[in-house]
């Protein structure tokens, strides 16, 4: 009894981690062949987002922010990779 219950657990247990492997395959796939969409929407949503700021009227000390914020988020994107 005890060893029929051993076979179950393994048996589940195999289940269990060979359809968490696949899952991790397919994620993997996804994010693939996803990725060149989400690098175009995200170079529009980047232009969107420095046409609004130029358009808007701001002092100097703004910009310099601004300009100091960018420069941080691209270089922490650049570590990144």
């Amino acid at each position: 009894m005890i060893i029929e219950g051993l076979k179950l657990t393994l048996l589940g247990m195999s289940v269990v981690f060979a359809f968490l492997g696949l899952l991790v395959v397919m994620v993997n796939l996804c994010a693939r062949l996803l990725k060149p969409f989400t690098e175009k929407e995200a170079a529009a949503h980047e232009y969107q987002t420095r046409r609004k700021f130029r358009e808007l009227p701001q002092s100097e000390d703004k910009r310099r922010i601004m300009a100091v914020i960018s420069a941080s988020v691209s270089a922490h994107r650049a570590g990144r990779k």
